[in-house]
């Protein structure tokens, strides 16, 4: 009887190293292309609804809208711009003509800072000054921001919007109009704003109202519960 003879192994050795060059280079990949949202400028208490529609990020417009009490105490506020501006110049290297400092030494360094201390009492001073027709011309004028995508909100007229929405649209025929209004804004407001949007010269008759998920009712019973307790 033939003695079958055993077959040797071979051993097969996987090289990885192209593997690992993936992974890198999809890493770099996502750094260089991830970008963060930033803060919010302004914030808004949505109204509830039951739509899970996603709001999309791009080729957006978004128009958030106040209510008075947020807009006067918005305009009753210091601006803190030159502030933020002396506390990140503080915080940048020396080499690039800072002082290297922490966020919080930055922050006490930039409030004994005597140019600072000198414009906030002059906005002070200045707020003292306005008469009521001021005070509401300057509240009105922060009712309504408006941004770009991830861009950071600014303040716009209400009347000037028409313009800055058609000025947009120009450059990008694909964009979309998102609104956020606060639960609190008078309907007049609504109401003024799609009249503007419905003016031919806008011609923007499709439009998103960002809203809040409402919650189911045994999460809102749970949080009552937690509440109480």
């Amino acid at each position: 009887m033939a003695i079958r003879k055993k077959r040797l192994r071979v051993n097969i050795g996987i090289d990885m190293t192209p593997m690992v060059d993936i992974g890198f280079l999809l890493v770099i990949f996502f750094m260089s292309t991830y970008h963060a949202r930033p803060p919010e400028t302004v914030t808004v208490d949505l109204p509830l609804s039951r739509s899970p529609f996603k709001v999309p990020e791009s080729d957006v417009m978004i128009i958030t809208i106040l209510p008075p009490f947020r807009a006067i105490s918005l305009s009753d506020s210091v601006n803190p711009t030159d502030f933020v501006s002396s506390v990140s110049r503080y915080q940048l290297p020396e080499d690039q003509g800072g002082r290297g400092l922490k966020r919080t030494q930055a922050i006490e360094e930039a409030a004994h800072e005597m140019k600072t201390l000198e414009k906030i009492q002059a906005a002070l001073a200045e707020a003292a000054t306005l008469t009521e027709d001021q005070r509401k011309a300057r509240a009105d004028s922060l009712m309504v921001w408006w941004n770009l995508g991830r861009e950071s909100s600014q303040p716009i007229n209400l009347d000037v919007l028409p313009i800055a929405i058609v000025d947009e649209r120009i450059r990008n025929p694909r964009l979309r109009l998102i609104i956020k209004a606060d639960q609190k804004v008078e309907s007049g407001v609504i109401l003024r704003l799609m009249d503007m949007l419905q003016d031919p010269r806008v011609n923007m008759l499709r439009f998103s109202l960002m809203t809040m998920l409402e919650a189911s009712g045994a999460e809102m019973f749970v949080a009552k519960e937690k509440k109480g307790g």
